[in-house]
């Protein structure tokens, strides 16, 4: 297995401390930046920097900032839908101004739109819905430049309409259309150019920083094969405005796709008619709407130095990337729609006279950053190291909120980290009970798809929770059970984790001093609106299998209706799932991560991820309270994390998780509007494993 304690080694760099020998204390200081690769990604002072917290936050920011834009508009994408709205104060879409509107409004004006866009091939995007309606033939059949994006007639009056199907289908047509028109290059001063993953780039930074997650042939092939362009930073006004015009001189960090599906509120409503309408719902008749499941992300507002590193991996991307081909053969390469050409001029070389200390910034600014990336082109493994070391920093707790929790890799380096603190302690004569203890919260959803189930297993099992996970920790158990009876293992996937997750990882922790805790998050429906909704589809794989134990325990599962012959006949329970697509970290109220990087194989070797940190202890100090406060509830928001305060949030946000698993059991409402509940997965093993 990749062993993260020798990258470790190499990533810290020696300090020499005097000790004061009448007072017999020393002073050190943390390195939590990756000092010794500050020459590829430079670490910036001088920087402001802006926490939101969902899709609502963050989208009205950004649009607010690209309404203000004066000289370009930068975006990197791993999806765009065209039709979603960044704003909504409708309940119909057009709920506000659409993204695609409002980029060709802005390009209209003048400032030059670029987007560089991640795009494979039409099978593997359609599957991976990272450009919903994008067109199946897209060429155009004239070359007329003028845009035929048109609203359906009656727009103005869509709240009227009575049925979902229609608004669906007026999206959509809408949403090709736009497509179209910006890939033939009808709308002045918008561009596209597309970008897929290099296979054999990926295949060796896997090699060098993952190598163990080759081991499996399916998830290798995933990963490799089909590698993802997944960055989503934003960069407005780096060039200078031309005619005069003001600049509004700032980028975005974040989580968040460029997506409809991605826009929630705080509150993350049961079923909120401002999220997207969902497939699984629409009748031709329907009463009550079914919208699109909760979402949980977040995005962080830059101004300041750090912007320069935001431009080099922008212009990095975009001069390498392909232009939209129009004309078939040869000469499309040549003469690409979207300028991406052989005689193109390189953006890189356009702004490389543009230095970090030309970039504007508030007054007051004071936050150190650091970019740091998973790039394969570039042997770019930051990310990970960025990980590596702040988490053997810690001291009092991490908070880790991700969406793809499969690193067991990173769960072994904490241990292994304890270990040696155990160890120094005891050589300068301190007893166990001396030793502080390290507060784990983990807050992650249930695996998209079965095949991610065993990876998760390993990393959650290593945490000590792998019973939570109850039908495949089954299976891992029996599989020991018969190892010890000589029987010998049966290989695959659940041998695999009982090789991964050791027998007594709860033991193990204690020892160490280590408490973890794995949660979940779920929506109440206060409202009481789930009476009166019928689907045809549940949210998620995990809900279809816990329906399934309830039919093999009962004879039926508890949201089917078996009088109803209709293909709309599951009634949706009254706890729903928050899907969590969150890239967030928080060390002690000192270190914040957060950007497009999972804590999988994935996102620390093979996509290509930008996530920024800070070491700047008001902002991350803030972040934190409004993180906890909201999921937990207003009373557990950690209040100013001291020993003793964490150690007591750690308490009470086990006991409040308790607490709503019991209440949700009886479709009682949750303690103080929280969310947590303890995290469980109800499905065994799958056919192959995925990343």
């Amino acid at each position: 297995m990749a062993d993260l304690s020798k990258l470790l080694d190499e990533i810290q760099r020696p300090e020499v401390s005097h000790v004061d020998m009448i007072k017999r204390r020393s002073k050190g200081t943390l390195q939590w930046f990756l000092e010794k690769d500050h020459k590829t990604h430079p670490i910036h002072d001088n920087n402001a920097l802006q926490f939101f917290m969902c899709g609502q936050e963050g989208f009205a920011a950004i649009e607010k900032d690209i309404l203000a834009a004066g000289s370009s508009i930068d975006l990197v994408l791993w999806g765009f839908d065209p039709g979603m709205e960044l704003t909504r104060s409708r309940n119909t879409w057009p709920r506000g101004t659409t993204y695609g509107d409002l980029l060709v409004r802005k390009a209209g004006e003048g400032v030059k739109v670029r987007m560089l866009l991640w795009f494979d091939n039409l099978v593997v995007n359609k599957a991976a819905g990272n450009v919903p309606d994008f067109p199946v033939f897209w060429a155009p059949t004239s070359f007329s430049k003028t845009s035929r994006t048109t609203w359906p007639e009656g727009a103005g009056s869509y709240d009227d309409r009575s049925n979902s199907a229609w608004v669906l289908t007026d999206r959509s047509n809408y949403c090709k259309q736009w497509w179209e028109d910006a890939l033939a290059g009808r709308f002045k001063n918008l561009e596209v150019r597309l970008r897929r993953g290099s296979p054999l780039e990926i295949h060796s930074n896997l090699s060098r920083y993952l190598p163990d997650s080759k081991r499996d042939l399916s998830e290798a092939a995933t990963m490799i094969a089909v590698g993802t362009h997944h960055q989503k930073p934003i960069l407005i006004d780096y060039e200078p405005a031309t005619g005069g015009r003001p600049r509004n001189v700032c980028g975005y960090v974040m989580g968040l796709n460029s997506v409809t599906d991605y826009w929630d509120t705080t509150a993350h409503a049961f079923n909120d008619p401002r999220r997207e309408l969902s497939p699984n719902g629409y009748t031709y008749y329907d009463e009550v709407r079914w919208h699109r499941k909760p979402y949980r992300d977040y995005a962080i507002r830059v101004q300041g130095e750090a912007l320069h590193c935001l431009n080099r991996n922008f212009v990095q991307g975009w001069d390498s990337a392909a232009g939209v081909q129009v004309i078939p053969g040869l000469a499309g390469r040549f003469f690409p729609a979207n300028g991406a050409g052989a005689f193109s001029e390189k953006l890189a070389s356009r702004r490389q006279s543009i230095q970090a200390r030309d970039i504007p910034r508030p007054s007051g600014a004071r936050c150190r950053v650091q970019i740091q990336r998973t790039q394969p082109e570039s042997d770019d493994g930051t990310i990970l190291k960025g990980y590596t070391l702040a988490s053997a920093n810690a001291l009092n707790y991490i908070y880790m909120e991700n969406q793809y929790f499969q690193l067991s890799e990173w769960p072994r380096l904490l241990k292994d980290v304890r270990k040696r603190y155990r160890r120094a302690m005891q050589e300068a004569g301190a007893a166990p009970s001396d030793m502080a203890p390290l507060h784990m919260f983990v807050v992650i959803p249930q695996p998209e798809r079965g095949q991610m189930v065993p990876s998760t297993y390993d990393t959650v099992g290593t945490l000590g929770a792998g019973a939570q996970m109850g039908e495949y920790d089954k299976k891992v158990q029996g599989e020991r059970k018969r190892r010890q009876a000589g029987a010998g293992g049966s290989g695959g996937l659940v041998g695999a984790s009982a090789d991964t997750v050791p027998m007594d990882a709860q033991a193990q922790l204690q020892e160490l001093g280590i408490k973890p805790l794995v949660a979940m998050l779920l929506t109440f429906d206060s409202a009481n609106q789930a009476r009166s909704i019928r689907v045809k589809a549940r949210d998620s794989e995990a809900q279809d299998a816990q329906a399934g134990v309830e039919e093999k325990a009962r004879g039926h599962a508890d949201d089917l209706d078996p009088e109803n012959l209709s293909a709309l006949n599951i009634t949706p329970k009254r706890y729903r799932e928050i899907y969590i697509h969150s890239k967030l970290m928080i060390v002690d109220d000192v270190y914040l991560t957060l950007g497009s990087a999972n804590l999988n194989a994935r996102s620390m070797a093979a996509d290509s991820e930008l996530n920024m940190c800070t070491e700047e202890y008001a902002f991350t100090k803030a972040a934190r309270k409004r993180v906890w406060g909201n999921l937990a509830g207003g009373d557990l928001d950690g209040k100013d994390c001291t020993r003793g305060e964490t150690a007591q949030a750690h308490e009470d946000w086990l006991k409040r998780m308790d607490n709503n698993k019991e209440r949700r059991g009886k479709s009682l409402a949750p303690e103080n509007s929280s969310f947590i509940h303890p995290f469980e997965d109800p499905r065994g093993v799958p056919f192959v494993k995925f990343a």
